[in-house]
């Protein structure tokens, strides 16, 4: 058996509930009728606090799942030093900077040079379905999913988009498209949602 050299804690009295931590580790966390993540396996009970010690396999997963958390209620420890091992700082406080949101399209637009999407929700099927087009308007992928975020997640492993404010764009309009077909609201690329 491994040596569990880390100690895995979720602070239950900070716990939201917002389950990304079960979502990324389903074999260490869940989220239980009380709506607080909690851990599975043997664990030690501390008032608000629950604990689990893993080993060198868990670690990454640990940490990710920790650093997700909302509200910082899982903690990832050296189990010899008792030294936190996420590398983060939340309480430090740093110099915030205040920046008013504007865009130009007429200066700032470019066309990303992987090309571009169409996206259309069918609300029968229960499905977004989005073509890519390359640069030379020839159609390359046809992508189909159920939510906007297995289509976008699936569209950067695809290595479909290149451009960070395209991505930002493609996020917003297959949000967009998924709220539409869930209330069965007609969507049109790139105008407003119509209430």
């Amino acid at each position: 058996m491994a040596e569990e050299h880390y100690e895995v804690r979720v602070d239950r009295k900070k716990c939201i509930g917002a389950g990304f931590c079960e979502k990324l580790m389903p074999q260490l966390f869940k989220v239980d009728e009380a709506g607080k993540a909690t851990l599975k396996g043997v664990v030690a009970v501390n008032g608000n606090t629950v604990s689990l010690s893993v080993g060198e396999g868990g670690l990454k997963d640990s940490v990710m799942a920790a650093k997700v958390c909302p509200t910082y209620a899982i903690a990832v420890t050296n189990r010899a030093t008792g030294k936190n091992v996420l590398d983060i700082e939340p309480e430090k406080h740093i110099e915030v900077r205040n920046i008013k949101a504007h865009y130009d399209s007429m200066n700032e637009w470019s066309m990303d040079p992987l090309g571009f999407f169409t996206i259309k929700p069918f609300p029968d099927e229960g499905v977004i379905r989005v073509r890519h087009y390359n640069a030379k308007h020839q159609l390359t992928a046809l992508i189909e999913g159920k939510n906007a975020e297995e289509i976008y997640v699936t569209i950067c492993r695809e290595g479909l988009i290149s451009i960070l404010s395209h991505a930002a764009y493609l996020g917003s309009e297959l949000q967009k498209a998924e709220i539409a077909m869930k209330k069965r609201l007609n969507y049109v690329q790139d105008d407003p949602l119509s209430l």
